[in-house]
């Protein structure tokens, strides 16, 4: 019993006592056959006062007493331990899907979700074909552990996306890939340091825009890693620096990619917002490198991109723009390389740029629209194959519906063109297009 409760049990009782007490006189008094004299009555007063002073000072002593006594319920320390989340999402994607210059994808991975690259050119179309999947549902696990000034945060997430396990014939059953594995240390409200796999730190996750494809626009960055990661609160923003795990894309080599690089990708971004403009500037130097036999080549490259968020009442515009000679497997699912190894031997780093903008508009709680236009291009040398990428666009318009929280459904048109670099001037064609028709019901818990 704690002390607050003791004492007001001790105060009730006593109360208790004193009230019995003018009962008991009082039913004395009416039960009494004759009329008490003045003196009778002058004395039966005295005799109940002195019983109530009486019980007064035996409440003060079993108060004293209650007080003195240890509380055998002290006050509990704030609860410790590691608090565990699950969640994710269920999703099923159909897509309707007519190419110009082919009957589907040149690889499958494009029936599941717009990759760039695999848009077929100069061959002849076919018929539209649908495809529906449901790879995309993911499963996360995140727990948080107070510890000193801060805490320790880590994630676990996977679901079946480019799977190379499984097939439509009979159970359509996919092996789940590994999406974030990480450690986020909040060392106090001004410092963190994560380590592990999650988004590139020269990715805004928070600029991409809502749709129904998995990835969205082609000219959007787009990638996780393994990563060592630093962050420290700057002013009204956050500064990062992150030392990620390094591969090269070139042309002409023998592999897709080399693994031969012997330092880790180095991004320095700037986050930051002004009333309702919420954006990133990020910067990337990289080394390029490439081993074949006794020969080995190295090569530093960098990137920069503008990324963010802009809040105009209900509606948003979201932006990308990124530039630089190194940006090869970071932008558009490696839509380009990032550089070619010339018959000298030596790598030539390619220019190459990107971006989108698009526009979000609620037409009420339950409805809302989003409108992407995005393009990349890629200034390649005269060395280059006639069907190197040369640029990439993309539209993409779409209807959203959450009846209920948590729940969307809705229909999204793609338009996706490749055009590639045809420096011979040999190829009858030169540029595909898809036409896609997407539904997807998703219900995240």
């Amino acid at each position: 019993m704690s002390k607050p409760i003791g004492k007001f049990v001790a105060r009730l009782s006593a109360g208790l006592i004193i009230s019995s007490a003018c009962l008991g006189f009082a039913s004395a008094q009416d039960a009494a056959a004759d009329e008490p004299t003045p003196e009778e009555l002058q004395l039966r007063i005295e005799e109940l006062q002195a019983q109530i002073s009486k019980l007064a000072v035996q409440a003060e002593r079993a108060e004293q007493r209650m007080a003195s006594l240890p509380d055998p319920e002290p006050e509990q320390a704030p609860a410790e331990g590691t608090k565990l989340q699950i969640g994710g999402y269920v999703k099923l994607d159909s897509n309707l899907s007519d190419y110009s210059d082919g009957a589907s994808a040149t690889a499958g991975i494009g029936e599941d979700f717009l990759v760039p690259s695999t848009i077929p050119v100069g061959g002849e179309s076919g018929e539209a074909k649908y495809h529906a999947h449901a790879k995309s549902t993911r499963l996360f696990v995140k727990t948080s552990t107070a510890v000193g000034s801060g805490q320790v945060n880590t994630h676990l997430e996977i679901d079946a996306m480019a799977s190379g396990q499984g097939d439509e014939r009979i159970s359509n059953s996919y092996a789940q890939r590994l999406r974030h594995a990480y450690v986020d240390w909040q060392i106090d409200a001004n410092r963190s340091l994560l380590a592990g796999q999650s988004w590139s730190t020269f990715f805004n996750v928070g600029a991409l825009p809502e749709g129904l494809d998995f990835v969205g626009p082609v000219g959007t960055i787009f990638e996780r890693q393994p990563q060592l990661r630093f962050t420290q609160k700057v002013g009204s923003g956050s500064l990062q620096l992150a030392a990620e795990n390094p591969a090269s894309t070139l042309y002409n080599g023998s592999e897709n990619p080399y693994d031969d690089n012997s330092s880790p990708d180095l991004i320095l971004r700037y986050n930051n917002s002004i009333g309702g403009l919420s954006y990133s500037v990020a910067s990337m130097s990289r080394e390029l490198a490439y081993e074949e036999g006794d020969l080995r080549e190295s090569t530093r490259g960098y990137a920069i991109s503008l990324s963010g968020k802009l809040q105009l009442g209900t509606d948003d515009i979201r932006f990308m723009y990124s530039y630089g000679n190194a940006l090869g497997r970071y932008m558009g699912l490696n839509g380009y390389r990032a550089g070619i190894i010339d018959v000298d031997g030596d790598i030539d780093l390619i220019d190459q740029s990107g971006g989108f903008i698009a526009w979000r508009h609620p037409w009420s709680q339950a409805w809302r629209t989003n409108v992407v236009l995005s393009m990349t291009s890629a200034d390649n040398p005269d060395t280059v194959a006639d069907t190197t990428a040369a640029e990439y666009r993309s539209a993409h318009l779409n209807l959203l519906y959450s009846p209920v929280p948590k729940l969307t459904l809705g229909g999204e048109y793609i338009l996706a063109t490749k055009q590639v670099e045809n420096v011979s001037g040999l190829l009858a064609d030169d540029e595909g297009d898809l036409q896609r028709l997407q539904f997807s019901v998703k219900y995240a818990f």
